[in-house]
């Protein structure tokens, strides 16, 4: 016979393990949604979902629960090049250089999933489940799965790291499952139309069957290479005996010669169309060496304009704070080519001082050789933020 503590002690296990349960199965809840833009343009709306709600991004990112993270395409097209350095970029700089070559490869093989064109109404999901670890799908149609689950929570830094996207775009995707019904109702209506799912999953079909193709002609091709002629054994020559000659052998008649058939016209193969789905395709795939060289060189370009800047005398009088984002171009030896504002402060003054301080920082030390390319872009954040 149960007493009541014994009882007690034995209902509150039963109800952690039917919830440990309930959310190993049950789908992460929308905790909160964004839109982010560039120079006012809207490029998509976000939603992030989680196991347990909340406002703070440190407990989110430490949760070990279910999590995802969806992207719905707003542009007209959103270009893969620019989308890939999104997810590098905010890794490197919400990230410590130790968690960056922990994780080169798995973030080299994330970018290497990107390479659809996006169109208005695309979802991309990056799900994080506590089964199955990291998936990557686009309409539904999976792109590709990382084991490690906790890769997840450094690809969620980008939004909600300590230098997010924007401090709007951050703090609308912690609001605690509290979302407006307008920016709710626009984000669950931005959609895939039928013919774009199934143009998606009939090229993602298509480029794995090439790919296993490819793959299975280089085994074949390896296994039947014949050894180099200095590893092939010349055959043994004995002297020939009498009874190894052959009897002579009566001539044949000449054959009569016909004229000849004129050969038949074979219809050359028509080419294939060229696939317009996949961007860059020409552009040679990240490895774990070259995307780690690139993220650890922005990280050094991000501290070596950081000395730099100052908070303008007048922004600090008026307290006035913001966030730029500079899209800068650099030579192959860090000269500066080009810097543009991305995301304008609602104060000139700080978008001025953002512009000056790279200016000034100039030249910026040169691209490693391991990084391709007769010139380097990467998007530079900046933020004027009072203590």
């Amino acid at each position: 016979m149960l007493t009541s503590t014994r009882f007690a002690t034995f209902l509150a296990a039963a109800v952690t393990l039917a919830l440990a349960s309930w959310q190993a199965t049950a789908a992460p809840l929308l905790n909160g949604v964004a839109v982010h833009t560039e120079l006012g343009d809207e490029q998509f709306i976000a939603g992030l979902y989680v196991d347990s709600p909340s406002d703070s991004a440190s407990k989110i990112l430490s949760a070990d629960e279910n999590k995802r993270i969806q992207v719905r395409v707003l542009a007209e097209d959103l270009s893969s090049r620019r989308f890939k350095r999104m997810w590098i970029e905010g890794m490197a700089i919400n990230s410590s250089r130790e968690d960056l070559q922990k994780n080169a490869q798995k973030m080299a093989d994330f970018s290497n999933m990107l390479r659809v064109k996006l169109i208005a109404g695309d979802i991309l999901t990056v799900n994080r489940s506590m089964s199955d670890g990291v998936t990557v799908s686009l309409n539904g149609t999976t792109l590709g799965r990382i084991e490690d689950r906790t890769f997840f929570d450094l690809l969620l830094r980008t939004w909600i790291g300590s230098v997010p996207l924007s401090s709007g775009f951050r703090s609308n995707l912690l609001g605690n499952g509290e979302v407006s019904s307008e920016l709710l109702a626009r984000y669950q209506s931005t959609r895939p139309t039928d013919a774009r799912i199934a143009t998606i999953e009939s090229a993602i079909a298509a480029s794995k069957q090439e790919k296993v193709a490819e793959r299975e002609k280089s085994q074949t091709v390896a296994i039947n290479t014949p050894p180099p002629k200095d590893l092939i054994e010349a055959p043994k020559l004995e002297a020939p005996t009498l009874a190894a000659i052959p009897p002579p052998v009566a001539p044949k008649p000449t054959p009569k010669i016909s004229a000849p058939e004129k050969p038949k016209k074979v219809a050359k193969a028509k080419p294939a169309p060229k696939n317009d789905i996949f961007e860059d395709e020409d552009e040679e795939a990240f490895t774990a060496a070259s995307l780690l060289s690139r993220q650890l060189y922005i990280g050094k370009i991000k501290g070596w304009a950081q000395r730099e800047l100052s908070y303008p005398a007048r922004a600090l009088r008026r307290e006035w704070e913001g966030n730029v984002r500079l899209d800068i171009t650099l030579d192959r030896r860090g000269d500066l080519i080009s810097v543009e504002l991305a995301e304008e402060a609602d104060h000139d003054v700080l978008n001025k001082e953002a512009l000056r301080a790279v200016e000034d920082a100039a030249p910026f030390p040169p691209m490693p050789d391991d990084v391709k390319g007769d010139t380097f872009l990467f998007t530079l954040p900046v933020a004027f933020k009072l203590q």
